[in-house]
């Protein structure tokens, strides 16, 4: 299993100014991404069907326990975004 992150933040991207969401809601999703040991999925590659963690989440915040194996394993990959999205 490979543990893909994207390659950029998107122009929606839940780290940006230009979140889809409240700065309240925003909090409260990092919350319950870090309280559940996981990670937020950006949700460009979400509609895409795919399970991405967003690049923006990566930057900011502390890795998971599944972010620090799958780096000490060799095993994170960068994604593009998806081309319909770019």
């Amino acid at each position: 299993m490979t543990l893909e992150i994207c390659e950029e933040r998107c122009n929606q991207c839940l780290f940006s100014p230009n979140r889809i969401v409240s700065k309240s809601r925003m909090a409260e999703i990092v919350r319950d991404c870090r309280r559940k040991d996981t990670f937020f999925q950006c949700h460009k590659h979400t509609i895409a069907g795919r399970d991405v963690m967003c690049r923006g989440y990566y930057e900011t915040q502390p890795p998971s326990q599944m972010q620090r194996i799958a780096e000490r394993l060799g095993m994170m990959r960068f994604v593009p975004m998806p081309k319909e999205d770019l």
